[in-house]
């Protein structure tokens, strides 16, 4: 499959690596909440667990558009954008979970994958980028 952007460059495998953790989590995220939930030091009930599996669907949703992104045909500079918005707003929300002590603070690591992510993704956005003229 031939792509807009090439597909060359340690950046480009680590956010290929990137998308295809997110899909896989968020997968993880659905179909077993309560295990997840246990990781982060989370009070389990039948709403976190809805609330963990919903978070985890937008994970898979936005981890395999940016996955799409990178391996498609046609420049989709503007998914790599909003998947990077993600990940910042992602660890936000983490980090802001930990500090309110809803979360463990082992979640911070979740937070800082999360926040490296989003530098990179937008690193790569930034370096990448169609740019047009007016």
């Amino acid at each position: 499959m031939e792509s807009a952007v090439p597909h060359q460059g340690l950046l480009y495998w680590l956010i290929l690596a990137i998308s295809a953790i997110t899909v896989v989590t968020g997968l993880v995220q659905i179909v077993a909440p309560a295990f997840v939930l246990g990781l982060v030091g989370v009070n389990q009930d039948t709403t976190s667990e809805q609330l963990f599996a919903t978070v985890g669907m937008f994970m898979t949703l936005f981890g395999a558009m940016l996955f799409q992104a990178l391996r498609g045909a046609s420049n989709q500079q503007v998914a790599v954008f909003w998947a990077a918005m993600q990940k910042f707003g992602a660890s936000v929300a983490v980090f802001t979970g930990v500090q309110r002590h809803v979360f463990s603070k082992v979640a911070i690591l979740v937070a800082a994958f999360d926040g490296l992510s989003g530098v990179l993704i937008f690193w790569y956005w930034s370096k990448n980028r169609v740019r047009f003229d007016a």
